[in-house]
């Protein structure tokens, strides 16, 4: 089965905010949520954020970079 995520501007712009209603087949990003987290609107939101984020933890659908993810990254960035 596919697997589908959204990046962060996805989430802001069609006010994603109750991941609890995605599709089995989705998976979180570790740093969609970090910047999500980082721009609640309050308390309340970010702590539903943390919440978010160790239920995917616990659940193997969260998608965290690893050192050569962060790699291949930078050279997809690269401008020559």
């Amino acid at each position: 089965m596919p697997y589908f995520t959204y990046d962060t501007s996805v989430c802001i712009s069609r006010k994603l905010i109750n991941f609890q209603e995605m599709p089995e087949s989705f998976r979180m990003s570790a740093v969609v949520l970090m910047e999500l987290t980082a721009g609640a609107r309050d308390e309340s939101r970010r702590k539903s954020y943390e919440r978010f984020f160790r239920q995917y933890q616990k659940d193997n659908s969260l998608i965290v970079p690893n050192d050569e993810d962060w790699i291949l990254t930078s050279k997809v960035l690269f401008i020559d």
